[in-house]
């Protein structure tokens, strides 16, 4: 059977059937997720550091800030009227936060500096161990058991003295008075030492402090490190820890003879004003000292100089900005000079 008209075309749709679309979205989503990740990750670890360690890392990541919004601290020897540098280092985030408090507080280490350090050191309890405890533990140390099975560790053996000459049959005479000197020396050092680390350890965070004997006498040296800073930057404000720690250094010197020198010194970071720079910062940081030893006892008589470095000492040469450099220096001169 033949059609003599035109072909018949017929169309058939299928309902439910779309077009592909690729899988572009996963792309975006999976972006997305990471995303949310990182957040909530920088989240907690904002929320598990302290004070102390976020200051160091903004600090790392902007060492120098060319203009800063707040002018630069002044002296404590600077006259009321005058123009005020501004100052080239970003203040920490407790700065920012406390905004007009801060320099209010500033104005009173100049004004009353003795009432402001006492006001800063009941700022933040001392976190101290419990009497007997041997001190903080480092919680991946496999070797600290629990506390129902405490090891006992001996106590850290004290520096030794260098060895004196024993009296022999060939002299036939006692020590004289030069190696007695110097055993004394070593024991007075050894003795500081001890005291100083104690008096250091009953707070969480710290700086690192030294007792070394040198040509003028026993040098007390307290450093910055990557977990503490003493002062604010660029700043005479101290931390409740050090005013703290230096009084009561000040306690312990003050039933020590011998005339008292205090030094300052900074790191190599510079100051955008010309009203203020690290000269004026170490010296006034190092007046400030004075106060807190005057806080924790002793007797102002005994301080015989305050004297400021800047950045002229550099304990690290090789590295100017490193938080070694910046250091409290305290000398109690030997009493024969």
């Amino acid at each position: 059977m033949s059609h003599d008209g035109p072909p018949i075309i017929i169309k058939k749709k299928v309902e439910g059937e779309e077009e592909h679309h690729g899988g572009v979205w996963k792309l975006a989503f999976a972006d997305f997720m990471t995303a949310m990740m990182a957040f909530f990750l920088v989240m907690w670890l904002i929320n598990s550091t302290s004070k102390e360690t976020k200051a160091v890392i903004v600090q790392y990541f902007n060492p120098v800030q060319l203009v800063d919004a707040t002018s630069a601290h002044k002296g404590l020897r600077d006259p009321t009227g005058g123009a005020e540098g501004k100052s080239a280092i970003a203040s920490t985030p407790s700065d920012k936060k406390n905004g007009a408090g801060a320099k209010t507080l500033e104005g009173e280490l100049q004004k009353n500096p003795l009432q402001a350090l006492q006001a800063i050191a009941e700022s933040e309890p001392r976190a101290m161990e419990p009497p007997g405890s041997p001190g903080p533990r480092d919680p991946f140390d496999r070797s600290v058991k629990s506390d129902a099975a405490p090891i006992e560790t001996p106590p850290p053996e004290p520096m030794q003295a260098p060895p004196v000459e024993k009296p022999t049959a060939r002299k036939g005479q006692a020590l004289n008075a030069s190696d007695k000197g110097k055993a004394e020396q070593a024991k007075v050092a050894s003795d500081l030492q001890a005291e100083v680390e104690r008096i250091a350890a009953q707070e969480q965070s710290a700086p690192k402090v030294e007792v070394k004997q040198t040509d003028e006498g026993l040098l007390i040296s307290l450093t910055d490190n990557a977990n503490f800073a003493m002062f604010d930057v660029g700043s005479i404000k101290p931390k409740p820890q050090l005013v703290r720690i230096i009084g009561d250094i000040g306690k312990s010197l003050a039933s020590r003879q011998g005339e008292i020198e205090l030094r300052g010194h900074t790191d190599a970071r510079a100051y955008a004003g010309k009203s203020y720079d690290n000269w004026r910062l170490s010296s006034d940081r190092a007046t400030l000292v004075n106060y807190m030893l005057i806080r924790g006892g002793l007797p102002a008589a005994r301080v015989g100089k305050v004297v400021g470095f800047a950045d002229r000492r550099l304990k690290n040469p090789a590295d100017p900005l490193s938080p070694l450099n910046r250091r409290i220096e305290i000398l109690l001169r030997s009493s024969e000079r």
